[in-house]
């Protein structure tokens, strides 16, 4: 992979697939381990949802690391609380219906306002992590919104490796099995959203990085001619 000035694709994909890789392996492990050992479907939501935390953390951390070394230089400690705290609510809004289930509520999707708070809950967990990013991001980066639509594209592909393990794995299938049936997933997913993003980093900050040659240019051009 090419870099440009100001961003290492290759060194962008490589440490937020890393991380993200790592990151996924808590709630995994959460999963793994609470199915297992807790009986309690609620306790087990609560579990997986700090672990959700633990992974976006270190998501953002590895991100943060990178966006440090170039001209988007986001503040470490406020990128990576905010995708940790997204990532929470994420999955939180994830293990919902499958919790409501274990504890006797069963969702009925024959309903239409089921549906409806099916694809609106999509719809918040995809944003979550993006809009949180977005909100720090802004500050370093003109048209930072447009990475709010490019990271829903990117976990909506992403997230679709995680969910393949899923209909050959239960509670009778051997820890190690779903351990690396998920994480395996789980760096799919990883790769997919840390290219995309970076792609879009790239091609963004050259565009930043023109435009501010250009002004540069301008600027020295009008002292010339004063």
């Amino acid at each position: 992979m090419v870099a440009t000035p100001g961003l290492a694709l290759s060194r962008w994909v490589g440490v937020v697939t890393a991380g993200e890789a790592v990151g996924f392996m808590f709630p995994v492990a959460a999963l793994a381990a609470s199915s297992w050992f807790i009986d309690d479907p609620w306790l087990r939501w609560l579990l997986v949802i700090v672990a959700g935390g633990l992974e976006g953390a270190s998501l953002g951390f590895a991100q943060s690391m990178v966006l440090r070394s170039s001209p988007l230089r986001v503040p470490v400690r406020g990128w990576t609380l905010a995708t940790g705290v997204a990532a929470s609510s994420a999955w939180s809004i994830g293990m919902l219906p499958s919790t409501l289930n274990d504890s006797g509520h069963a969702v009925d999707f024959g309903r239409p306002l089921v549906w409806a708070g099916t694809i609106l809950g999509a719809l918040i967990l995809l944003l979550s992590i993006p809009v949180a990013q977005w909100i720090v991001l802004r500050r370093v980066l003109r048209r930072a919104w447009r990475w709010i639509p490019v990271n829903v594209a990117a976990w909506t592909v992403g997230l679709t490796f995680t969910l393949l393990p899923g209909p050959f794995v239960d509670e009778q299938t051997a820890a190690g099995v779903m351990v690396v049936a998920f994480v395996v997933g789980g760096i799919c997913m990883a790769a997919t959203v840390a290219t995309c993003t970076g792609l879009w980093l790239r091609r963004e900050l050259g565009q930043e990085l023109r435009i501010e040659s250009k002004k540069r240019v301008s600027l020295r051009e009008s002292g010339l001619n004063a």
